[in-house]
């Protein structure tokens, strides 16, 4: 019976597979039964942090147990201050010390903290004048100091942006309010310090404005009540020369040398904070010793040598650490930027007029040649910077257009213009580069040579001629060399264009020309002499004939 019981079953199965195979390829299987979900659980409220106010308003109920001790001759000024002041640190500590997760506790503790602190020095330095203001910018710095590194270790940033803000607002409410100036401004530098150094170590990037803001307003501050017209205000405590210049370099000091570490040491991009803020601070501090030399002459010549060092550092920085060759970075552009902004402002304080025209001049030399043999555009764009302040500095500019345009009759600055175009000449020399940007560069030193030669060319042609005529001969023929000295230096122009294949020049032909047909309409047309007129129309006329010829062989 054994047997036939198991064939029995194996048979019941073999049927049962055949009816859910057919079930399924006719679609009659019966769908699968849902699956009872489970209950939704209800979500769980978040309680309010009343427990977290209830302990930060028996915080500030302590705090005022103790202001009312001290005001009533229980505790001493001194004793009821420090008791004060270690009560602050209390709360600060626990602030620090709470979970990560219960950001309210944290941010009611870190309050408390500052609501205890900042009231208590108000009154111990404005109506009890228990301390100083240089010992209340001490505890304010320390306090804030303490609020950043309590924060480190977890990288909280409640506690440290809340103790920032305490040291910032109470230092410049004290600094206004005390008439003291420099106690505070040195209390604001340190925190900028503090915050800078932080950043250094990728903490609390963002509180970097805040006190880079209230460092450069308070020795801005300090700047103008020293250097204003009346002098410093009678209520406001001395301020000493000496310790503002130090206010000031320590201002472009902190600020330098955490974007050099940051972005030589750490390899970070430039940030647009950083930019900005060593431009202000660069502004403030040379702004500001400008301002202190007119009282102490040795201040203008410490910071231009100052300045020139910076000057060579970024530059060295730039293309000796920072191009390697590939794309320019940011960080290249920038350091190069404020390489040529030191340069130029150190140039200027030390040096003026033709003396700084040649300063310049030499700069732009170098740059040219270095930017051409090491085919770096930056470098070139920065001698044809250098180059440009040298020729609007020394006035050869504006004294060549009216040689060509005005009544000049004389030569005048014959030294700079010449230097003028020994530079432009070497700088075309040097760009033999074939990129398009270089091409404009080319074009612009073509159009500064053409220019200073043809204004040099028309002063020594009116000077000769009234030489050899008298001053008193007629101004008529004047005109008409100097419309020539356009023609011919259109044709002269073509020539070099055809000759030594410098489209720089070739471009400069009808620039040239128009500037003649201006001085043909408006000058030479009008004149008393109507030979002179004739003349002007036969050169240029004879100028017109032969430059399409010139041009198609171009």
């Amino acid at each position: 019976m054994q047997p036939e019981w198991e064939a029995l079953q194996a048979e019941v199965r073999d049927l049962a597979a055949r009816v859910a195979h057919l079930e399924q390829a006719t679609g009659l299987a019966r769908a699968a039964e849902p699956q009872a979900q489970p209950p939704a659980q209800p979500k769980a409220r978040t309680p309010l942090p009343l427990a977290a106010l209830g302990r930060a308003l028996l915080g500030l109920a302590g705090a005022y147990l103790l202001r009312a001790l001290t005001e009533a001759g229980t505790l001493p000024h001194q004793a009821g201050i420090a008791a004060g002041f270690l009560y602050a640190i209390a709360w600060m500590i626990a602030a620090a010390k709470a979970p990560p997760e219960r950001r309210v506790d944290t941010a009611l503790h870190s309050l408390t903290s500052v609501l205890v602190l900042s009231p208590l020095l108000w009154e111990a330095t404005l109506r009890f004048h228990a301390i100083t203001t240089w010992t209340a910018g001490g505890i304010l710095l320390f306090f804030t100091v303490f609020g950043l590194a309590v924060s480190w270790r977890k990288n909280i940033l409640i506690p440290a942006t809340i103790a920032t803000l305490a040291g910032v607002g109470t230092s410049a409410a004290l600094l206004i309010a005390t008439y003291d100036v420099l106690p505070f401004t040195f209390v604001l530098l340190a925190i900028a310090a503090a915050v800078e150094a932080s950043a250094c170590l990728d903490h609390w990037l963002s509180e970097r404005w805040l006190a880079a803001s209230a460092a450069d307003l308070s020795v801005l501050l300090a700047t103008w009540l020293v250097t204003r017209e009346y002098g410093l205000p009678p209520d406001y405590a001395p301020i000493p020369h000496a310790w503002l210049v130090a206010a000031l370099v320590s201002l472009l000091a902190i600020y330098l040398s955490s974007t050099i570490v940051r972005t030589l040491l750490r390899g970070f991009t430039f940030t647009w904070f950083e930019t900005g803020q060593c431009a202000v601070a660069l502004a403030i501090t040379v702004g500001g010793c400008l301002r202190l030399s007119a009282e102490d002459p040795r201040v203008a010549p410490l910071i231009g040598w100052m300045a020139l060092a910076a000057a060579a550092a970024c530059y060295v920085v730039s293309f000796a650490r920072l191009d390697r060759g590939g794309a320019p970075s940011r960080n290249l552009y920038t350091y190069s930027t404020f390489g040529i902004l030191l340069a130029l402002a150190g140039a200027r304080i030390l040096l003026s007029g033709d003396a700084a025209a040649i300063a310049w001049s030499a700069l732009a030399l170098a740059c040219l040649g270095a930017g051409s043999f090491y085919t770096r555009f930056t470098l070139l764009v920065h001698g044809a910077i250098y180059l440009l302040l040298a020729l609007l500095g020394s006035g050869i500019l504006v004294e060549a257009a009216r040689s060509l345009l005005g009544t000049s009759t004389q030569p005048a600055h014959v030294p700079m213009t010449c230097l003028g175009l020994l530079v432009c000449a070497a700088g075309l020399a040097a760009c033999r580069d074939t990129r398009p940007q270089v091409s404009i560069l080319r074009l612009s030193l073509a159009a500064g040579l053409v220019w200073l030669a043809a204004g040099l060319a028309a002063a020594a042609l009116t000077g000769t001629y009234h030489a050899l005529f008298g001053a008193g001969a007629t101004h008529a023929y004047c005109a008409t060399l100097r419309t020539s000295v356009l023609a011919l230096g259109a044709l002269l122009a073509a020539w070099v264009g055809t000759r030594w294949q410098n489209p720089a020049f070739a471009r400069l032909i009808y620039p040239l020309m128009l500037l003649g047909a201006y001085r043909l309409v408006t000058d030479d047309m009008h004149l008393d002499q109507k030979a002179a007129s004739v003349l002007s129309l036969l050169v240029y006329g004879a100028a017109l004939m032969l430059l399409p010829k010139l041009v198609r062989s171009t």
